[in-house]
């Protein structure tokens, strides 16, 4: 699982315990529509930036350490040529 495919399913979960949409997320303050769709196309092979992670978490009113706080981040595994 990829940086991008671990925070997509984390958003997923997020959203659908909030009773939310993604197109939601999309419409937030601080948050790229373009950024979120990206994240669910896993469209990013070098991952998610930090910066839009930070955006999605205050939007979302969370902390970044609530967000990576799930067991799905010990499943990333990086590309060969990522050191």
């Amino acid at each position: 699982m990829t940086i991008t495919e671990a925070v997509a399913y984390r958003l997923t979960r997020i959203l659908k315990d909030r009773g939310m949409k993604k197109k939601t997320l999309g419409s937030l303050p601080g948050v790229k529509p373009q950024s979120v769709s990206n994240i669910f196309r896993a469209k990013s092979v070098s991952g998610i930036s930090m910066v839009t992670l930070y955006r999605i978490c205050r939007a979302l009113d969370m902390s970044m350490a609530e967000f990576l706080d799930d067991p799905v981040f010990n499943q990333i595994s990086l590309p060969d040529d990522v050191t």
